[in-house]
């Protein structure tokens, strides 16, 4: 899988457009105009100008501010175009489990200490897995309006992610969070937790884990979760008083492993920036051929032959480009050593 928010963020304004010079065109702004790479989108090809996107897209009173709109957009869909062509042949699902599946009663109840309640998360993993929380399961006495969250140790004094969640009487509650246990932009290892506040229970208490096989925990090796609590300040973890607990404070959650290739990509991100340029050259290609507005036939006919290719002319097709550079990001990232043959002495 990739995180298409992620991707976006680290990609967006590697390749960039250039100013144009004509009279009439609309003025393109910085973040249009940002390359990081020092490539620009306009060298894929000599179709690929803004002059023909502004004559080419559907409005034609299109103001500035909308067409750099829309100038973002195509070029977040060649980025994410281009990410899902490398990874597309590669496994993704690997594991879903409910972390504590078995039946529960719902009788006795735990008394609060004031502390941060839930779970210490600690994954196992090489590099291109990812968990993710799908949902969450609250179990407890009274129907009450509260906030939980997914703080990591490198970060305690801020969540990662929080969700208000209002509980049922008596029964659990399902709420889907689909939050990711992974290093981001702002923190890199570390431990995560998942906890409520007990200070804003408001008198609700969570159902203990008493009954039968309702403690025994579902696990595997991609992760170590342990029921804990932990003291805080204002919301803030002190992750030294961690205490490890034998009852889960009313949660349970589901848990999902995927490889996940958006942590190896934007670490190898100078590989994409041609496939990117030539993403965007397909997109262009495909608008003038399918525009409605100023579009001649003989600037349609370039299109197509740019798009797949002149036999005659010797003209090679952007669809022949991309397929190579997108191949070639692939072979340097996933690499599959060739089949060699031996014998046993």
């Amino acid at each position: 899988m990739i995180r298409s928010d992620k991707i976006i963020s680290a990609f967006n304004g590697g390749v960039g457009w250039r100013q144009p010079t004509l009279t009439g065109m609309p003025t393109i702004d910085a973040a249009n105009l940002a390359s990081s790479s020092g490539q620009r989108f306009e060298d894929g090809n000599f179709l690929v100008t803004i002059q023909n996107i502004y004559d080419c897209q559907n409005d034609s009173d299109i103001s500035d501010v909308d067409f750099n709109t829309f100038l973002t957009n195509m070029q977040n869909a060649a980025i994410l175009d281009t990410m899902l062509k490398v990874a597309e042949r590669q496994s993704d699902f690997i594991q879903a489990n409910n972390l504590y599946p078995y039946e529960k009663s719902f009788d006795s109840t735990l008394t609060p200490s004031g502390r941060a309640v839930g779970f210490e998360i600690e994954p196992c993993l090489k590099n291109g897995y990812i968990l993710e929380i799908p949902w969450i399961e609250l179990s407890f006495d009274l129907e009450k309006t509260f906030k939980v969250y997914l703080f990591n140790s490198n970060l305690p004094k801020s969540a990662i992610a929080e969700q208000e969640i209002t509980t049922t009487e008596g029964e659990s509650k399902i709420t889907d969070l689909n939050w990711h246990i992974a290093d981001d932009a702002t923190y890199k290892g570390g431990k995560f937790y998942l906890v409520y506040f007990e200070d804003d229970l408001d008198g609700a208490k969570a159902y203990k884990k008493d009954y039968e096989l309702s403690t025994y925990q579902v696990s595997t090796y991609y992760y170590y979760i342990n029921p804990v609590t932990i003291s805080h300040t204002d919301n803030e973890l002190d992750v030294t008083t961690v205490s490890n607990e034998s009852d889960t404070g009313g949660i349970n959650f589901g848990i999902n492993v995927y490889n996940d290739y958006t942590e190896v990509f934007t670490r190898n991100k100078s590989l994409f920036w041609t496939a990117i340029k030539h993403q965007m050259t397909e997109r262009v290609l495909n608008l003038i051929i399918s525009s409605t507005r100023s579009n001649t036939t003989e600037r349609q006919n370039q299109a197509i032959w740019n798009l797949y290719g002149k036999e005659k002319i010797a003209l090679e097709g952007i669809s022949t480009k991309i397929n190579r550079a997108v191949e070639d990001v692939r072979k340097m990232l996933f690499y599959q050593p060739r089949i060699s043959r031996g014998t046993l002495r």
